[in-house]
């Protein structure tokens, strides 16, 4: 077993207990090969890395590469959304930004025989001073009650 960072120090992580954890030698070794794949983005990733919630976490990476002209993978997108807590469906999480006033285009393009996605930022809003998620279910349970009143 050996003890290494969740969020790689290169990106932002810190050896504080929250970002560390066991693993095999094996593991870390593949897991060191996964990460050394986005290491051409570390100076982005870092920007987003240490923000707890995954809304932010994706938003602010969505900006970092929009300030610098470029679509955003859909792969840094996932990895940053589960650096800190995994989170079984960031895509969800992304489009749940749209709730905030965010927007984004998606691109595709076939790339070594798979599709890839990519993201481009199309509108920001300045972050809410509350936990963004419980702010969304809000949002959401606000439209619902609309539409039934609407409805009925």
């Amino acid at each position: 077993m050996r003890l290494t960072t969740n969020c790689p120090l290169a990106w932002g992580g810190t050896d504080d207990i929250e970002n560390l954890q066991p693993l095999c030698e094996e593991c870390n070794h593949d897991k060191q090969d996964y990460y050394a794949t986005f290491n051409a983005y570390a100076d982005k990733i870092r920007v987003a890395a240490s923000l707890l919630e995954p809304h932010k976490r994706i938003g602010e990476t969505l900006r970092v590469f929009k300030e610098a002209g470029e679509p955003t993978p859909s792969e840094v997108v996932g990895l940053v959304a589960c650096l800190i807590q995994y989170q079984e469906n960031w895509q969800k999480r992304m489009r749940e930004l749209r709730q905030l006033g965010w927007d984004y285009r998606t691109h595709k393009k076939k790339k070594h025989g798979r599709m890839r996605s990519s993201y481009e930022l199309t509108k920001w809003m300045p972050w809410p001073s509350e936990p963004i998620a419980p702010l969304i279910r809000q949002i959401e349970n606000d439209k619902k009650l609309t539409n039934r009143q609407v409805s009925s």
